[in-house]
């Protein structure tokens, strides 16, 4: 009669079907990054719904349970052993991930020993975590094969493995308290702000890395953040129309959870880096809603509108070339001058709706150079999608409805195309769906040039 495998063997043969499937994702994620250039906030691999701290987390403490389970009853293979060690590693990594994005709301953050995580390392997350997900594969194809060649061993395997599975649960009860003690050090480095203290008092009274949690209700600004710290509402800040109602001067900051109303400035980031905005609404400020001047940003899932003056811009990327890419993505920009602008500055603008504009809804402008992705443009005056002054851009998968002329304007490129190439510039176009355009077609003048192939971006 034929050997009947026994559950182990299928549970082994499902957790590499399952890490199959994950590191094909990772390898999606690489090719993303550096073979097309997207930065890591773009990167989200085939399935980008997936791309969650939960699912992330769910699958780590899956690959961990089946890798105490094969120690338990191999404990005899040398790839066991192996691999029991890395997964639990990998959990804590995962945890640590999650600890701080129920903290936060912020996703996407270092972990452990990835760059800028706790032991700071020399590898980007996505980078680390594709190496720990191939090895991890490797392991379980490796605890598998050397198990199929091992002949049969007769009588209980329960006495050969006694050690093994006490050595398993002694881990498992370990892990369980390493994570609840990580979850009791996340809660202790969380707090809600005192009554009676006013929100500026609380930012200056903040230790570095220290996460306050804002009541829902109004703070008044305008409020200046000067060290790394994350904000973290529901809540909503209001200030007057002469200063920003948020500055923020240091880098690590994150916002999270918050609403923004007036300001000259609703959120103003000047002159650092590693800031991440995520789930921000901002209306009536002044003159921009969101403005990054020589900064590098993630802006993640946000609203920009009533905006007070004609010649307001949504988002303003100014001034940042030099500093890692700016990434904007899922943020919806009703009205103002401009919807999203960069000068001077790489950018990387994906997945945003912008909506009756007044002179240009998306601008990559001032020697910039930028992706601009999947966006959704509708109702702009004068120019949907602009690449000007010597910029570098490349136009993929953009919808732009019913561009309409400036009224009484002098100049060919306000006359309501989809899209402008223009003084200089370089543009590839792909996939792109213009509709309604007052002027059919892409406009392109004064030593503008369309490019057949996509443009390389410099990360420098």
């Amino acid at each position: 009669m034929p050997r009947q495998r026994s559950p182990v063997v299928w549970l082994v043969l499902g957790a590499i079907a399952l890490q199959l499937g994950h590191q094909f994702e990772h390898v999606v994620q690489m090719i993303q990054m550096h073979v097309d250039g997207q930065p890591p906030a773009f990167a989200h691999g085939l399935i980008g719904r997936l791309d969650l701290e939960w699912v992330h987390f769910g699958l780590t403490v899956t690959i961990a349970l089946v890798a105490l389970i094969i120690l338990a009853n191999w404990s005899r293979n040398p790839f066991a052993w192996l691999l029991m060690p890395l997964a639990l590693w990998h959990l804590a990594e995962h945890s640590v991930i999650l600890i701080t994005y129920l903290r936060t709301g912020i996703t996407g953050t270092p972990g452990i020993l990835a760059h800028g995580g706790l032991l700071n390392g020399p590898l980007a997350r996505p980078d680390l975590h594709f190496l720990y997900n191939a090895a991890i594969l490797l392991l379980l194809i490796g605890v598998w094969a050397w198990q199929r060649r091992r002949p049969r061993v007769k009588g209980s395997d329960f006495r050969r493995n006694r050690m093994a599975r006490v050595l398993a649960g002694g881990v498992s009860l370990g892990l369980a308290a390493a994570l609840s003690l990580l979850v009791l050090s996340g809660a202790r480095g969380a707090r809600w702000l005192d009554e009676g203290v006013s929100l500026q008092q609380a930012l200056n009274a903040a230790p570095a890395g220290s996460v306050l949690h804002l009541r829902p209700g109004l703070y008044a600004g305008p409020v200046l953040i000067r060290r790394p710290v994350t904000l973290f509402g529901p809540a909503t800040i209001v200030a007057g129309t002469d200063r920003p109602a948020i500055t923020i001067a240091a880098s690590g900051v994150n916002l999270a959870d918050l609403n923004v109303m007036g300001g000259e400035t609703g959120i103003l980031v000047t002159r650092v880096s590693s800031v991440r905005l995520e789930n921000l609404r901002v209306v009536g400020a002044a003159r921009r809603g969101i403005d990054i001047s020589q900064a590098s940003v993630q802006l993640h899932r946000c609203q920009v509108g009533d905006l007070v003056s004609p010649f307001a811009w949504g988002i303003g990327v100014v001034n940042s070339m030099g500093r890692a890419p700016t990434t904007i993505e899922d943020c919806a920009i009703t009205g103002g001058q401009e919807g999203i602008v960069s000068h001077a500055s790489t950018v990387f603008i994906r997945g945003n709706d912008v909506r009756a504009t007044a002179l240009r809804a998306i601008s990559v402008t001032e020697m910039s150079q930028g992706d601009v992705d999947d966006n959704r443009v509708e109702q702009a005056v004068g120019t949907g999608l602009y690449c000007g002054d010597h910029s570098v851009c490349n136009l993929r998968g953009n919808t732009v409805r019913g561009t309409k002329a400036l009224a009484d304007t002098p100049v060919t490129w306000g006359a309501g195309y989809a899209a402008i190439v223009l003084y200089g510039a370089d543009a590839y176009f792909e996939r792109n769906d213009f509709q309604q355009a007052a002027v059919p077609g892409i406009g392109v003048f004064v030593d503008s040039a369309i490019s057949s192939r996509p443009l390389v971006m410099s990360m420098d």
